[in-house]
């Protein structure tokens, strides 16, 4: 067999990468948590709840006002600064108003 020909069955042979996204509700807000006030850990949140959040509510916080994004397929409300693109808080249901000291 030359070279090519077992690189390319080498290739062929090779597992995809694991999946890096949690699984389960409680695993997409553990890694959240991990990421708390890092700068664009936005980009984590689109990319564990893609296509299913609603802004439902604004509150003064964090660096300016914190947005209120609920993910209904999983009914939790994620707190998100939109100056610094960042992850603040969770919780269960449709939350309209987090705890001041929550989201600073």
């Amino acid at each position: 067999m030359s070279q090519a020909n077992t690189a390319e069955a080498t290739m062929s042979q090779a597992k995809p990468p694991a999946d890096p996204t949690p699984a389960t509700l409680e695993g997409k807000l553990a890694l959240l948590r991990k990421l708390r006030d890092e700068l664009g850990s936005g980009d984590t949140i689109r990319r564990l709840f893609f296509g299913d959040l609603e802004p439902i509510a604004l509150q003064p916080g964090g660096a300016n006002t914190v947005v209120h994004l609920y993910n209904k397929a999983n009914d939790v409300t994620i707190a998100y600064c939109t100056s610094y693109d960042v992850f603040l808080a969770a919780r269960p249901g449709r939350v309209t108003e987090f705890d001041p000291a929550e989201i600073k």
